[in-house]
C-alpha cells in the first residue's frame, strides 16, 4: 500500500510504482502510431491542466484588479526566465520524447520489471 500525505484513518488502494519495460511495447501494431498516441495524450493532458489552472488564475487576478494589459506587458526577471525555460524543457520532454521510442515488444509480451 502506498503512503499518503493525507491525515486519515481510511485505507488507500494505490500501489507504489513498479518500473517495467512496457515502453517497448507495440499496442497499435506500429511503434510510430503508439509513440504519436502517447505524445498526443500527454499533450492533451498538459494543455487541459494548464487551461484549467489559467482560468483559476485569471479569476483571482480579476478579483484583485490585475488587467489583461498588465499581463500582456509583463517582463520576467532573469531568474524567472531561467525557471520557465526549465519548465518548457520538461514539457517538451514529456510531450515529444515518446516519439523517440523504438517499441519492439508486441502487446502480448510478458512485461518484466526493469533492472535497477
Amino acid at each position: 500500500m502506498a503512503t499518503s500525505k493525507l491525515k486519515t484513518d481510511r485505507p488507500t488502494y494505490a500501489s507504489d510504482f513498479i518500473a517495467s519495460d512496457v515502453e517497448r511495447a507495440v499496442f497499435l501494431g506500429n511503434p510510430v502510431l503508439d509513440n504519436m498516441m502517447t505524445s498526443l495524450i500527454a499533450l492533451g493532458a498538459e494543455v487541459w491542466s494548464n487551461r484549467r489552472r489559467m482560468k483559476v488564475v485569471e479569476a483571482l487576478l480579476a478579483e484583485k484588479g490585475v488587467t489583461a494589459e498588465m499581463v500582456e506587458t509583463y517582463m520576467p526577471t532573469a531568474e524567472q526566465d531561467a525557471e520557465w525555460q526549465k519548465d518548457r524543457d520538461r514539457f517538451i520532454d514529456l510531450t515529444y520524447s515518446p516519439l523517440l521510442r523504438e517499441g519492439d515488444l508486441p502487446v502480448s509480451a510478458a512485461f518484466t520489471r526493469e533492472k535497477k
